[in-house]
């Protein structure tokens, strides 16, 4: 629904007429624009809030009136993607303790990341390097941040952070977010200030700031991070010393910065002419937002022409055909005249109508007798032989499960098979190291259960060659052997359970 296509054209509206921050709270991103369609115009709208806000629900309204029906697709319901890349300053050998924490900070983010979650992460001083690329799905992050620390010298702050920008740009994602973590010191001239925000904004990058800050005294540098971030729309984070960062819930909650709001549309009905829509977010909390109001023209539908009016003269009218010519009439056009014939020659056109029907007639009446002749013939002969119950049905008998779990060691090109535990039980056979399980047609492994998310589950093979199960941050969750788990290795006749689709995994 909203792929590439769709993010270029509204990355165009947002540079054009339509990017809207509510000048009452800055608290929500949002672009609006009109619908493509021209059989049913509508306003789209694609929101974000400044704030890791859960939404309640969406009003779109147009000239002071509700639009209904309104449909909104949660960016986490939907099919789109978020990519992250975490830069992080090792410039002066004297920063070590804080690239240390840098680095512990970058890896308990980078575990809140799903299937949904493209991430990434380099390191700068005065060039970037790039330890992870973006969506390595099996790349052993402890181990490639394992040798950073603080041995940079000059730092090339804005230089760095549009590199960052320009790697983003080429991920297939439909949010983006580059998190700069620095003390905010910039000793480069060729860049500035208004160049990363101006690429940040032409890329559609968000950028989220966390900045350490040695002693009290230099806090004063942390204000080029923190602008970084409040100019395009991400929220901003920092530290003193070995204090906390503050906000205290910016890393519980970090994922959600990006990944909150998501997509509403309604159709216009019957309204024209010029339009002044606004959006209207209500979130659980009870607070409310609303976007700046777009102006929209909507060309009104044009008056229908009357039809002409034919007047035929007494004289010039044709005499009305018979029943038999309106039959005939159909064959007009295959053999012209037909029922013009039909007319004048009206008896002969009822014979050579029904006489297919006379001779379909006479060919059932022959078969039917025949079939009686045959059957009176059938009943003189024996009967057949009992043959009694001596005779064994075969009976599938279902092999038990042994109940004690067995260690999987996956072999290349075969991986094992689901069978799931119905009346009339299915296979599915796993012949690829990434399996994907949910209820959208997308998946490897569909499960046709209302129970069951869109995207549940995915199944893989680990770089040590063992199967593993991971939730993908679901409500309903997947439970294994009874136990609800977020990540698993699987054993020969572990019990899987997603919703209330159940099935059982074997090597």
């Amino acid at each position: 629904m909203w792929g590439n296509m769709r993010l270029a054209y509204f990355l165009a509206v947002f540079f054009a007429l339509t990017i809207n921050v509510s000048a009452a709270d800055k608290e929500l991103f949002s672009m609006c624009s009109l619908s493509p369609h021209d059989e049913q115009k509508a306003i789209d709208c694609t929101f974000r809030s400044f704030a890791p806000k859960s939404v309640k629900r969406v009003e779109i309204e147009a000239n002071g009136t509700k639009l209904t029906p309104l449909n909104y697709i949660a960016f986490d319901d939907s099919d789109e993607k978020a990519a992250w890349l975490f830069l992080i300053d090792r410039s002066n050998p004297r920063r070590n303790k804080t690239v240390q924490r840098s680095v512990e900070l970058v890896k308990s983010l980078y575990a809140q990341a799903n299937a949904k979650n493209i991430m990434a992460v380099a390191t700068f001083a005065d060039d970037l390097q790039v330890l992870v690329s973006p969506g390595d799905p099996y790349v052993n992050v402890d181990e490639r941040l394992k040798g950073v620390k603080a041995d940079g010298a000059a730092t090339a702050f804005y230089f760095t952070a549009i590199k960052g920008i320009d790697i983003l740009q080429k991920v297939d994602a439909d949010r983006r977010a580059l998190v700069i973590i620095s003390d905010g010191k910039a000793e480069d001239t060729a860049y500035s200030h208004k160049d990363v925000i101006k690429r940040a904004k032409e890329s559609g990058v968000v950028i989220y700031g966390i900045g350490f800050s040695e002693k009290a005294s230099e806090t004063v540098e942390l204000q080029q991070v923190e602008r970084l971030a409040s100019e395009t729309g991400g929220p901003f984070a920092s530290a003193v010393g070995s204090e906390e960062l503050k906000p205290a819930d910016f890393v519980s909650k970090f994922r959600q910065y990006l990944t909150n709001g998501g997509q509403a549309s309604a159709p216009l009905n019957d309204i024209n002419g010029e339009i002044k829509s606004q959006l209207k977010v209500i979130y659980n909390d009870g607070t409310t937002a609303q976007s700046a109001v777009s102006d929209f023209f909507v060309e009104p539908p044009a008056e229908p022409e009357p039809e002409p009016v034919i007047t035929i003269e007494k004289q010039d009218r044709i005499p009305e055909l018979p029943l038999i010519g309106k039959i005939y009439q159909s064959f007009d056009t295959t053999i012209p005249g037909a029922s013009e014939w039909a007319r004048q020659n009206q008896e002969l056109a009822w014979l050579f109508l029904l006489l297919p029907a006379i001779i379909l007639a006479v060919l059932l009446f022959y078969f039917f007798k025949k079939t009686q002749d045959e059957s009176g013939a059938t009943e003189t002969e024996e009967p057949f032989e009992d043959i009694g119950s001596d005779t064994e049905t075969p009976v599938t008998v279902a092999t038990p499960i042994d109940e004690q779990r067995t260690s999987v060691l996956a072999t290349a090109g075969r991986y094992g098979y689901f069978e799931t535990l119905e009346e009339t039980p299915k296979r599915f056979e796993i012949n690829e190291q990434n399996v994907t399980i949910g209820r959208h047609s997308e998946n490897d492994f569909q499960l046709d259960d209302e129970t069951v998310h869109r995207h549940h589950a995915v199944f893989h093979i680990s770089p040590e060659n063992r199967p593993v199960i991971t939730d993908l941050d679901t409500v309903n969750g997947v439970m294994v052997n009874g136990q609800r788990i977020s990540k698993i290795e699987l054993n020969v006749g572990d019990l899987i359970e997603l919703g209330e689709a159940k099935f059982r995994f074997f090597s």
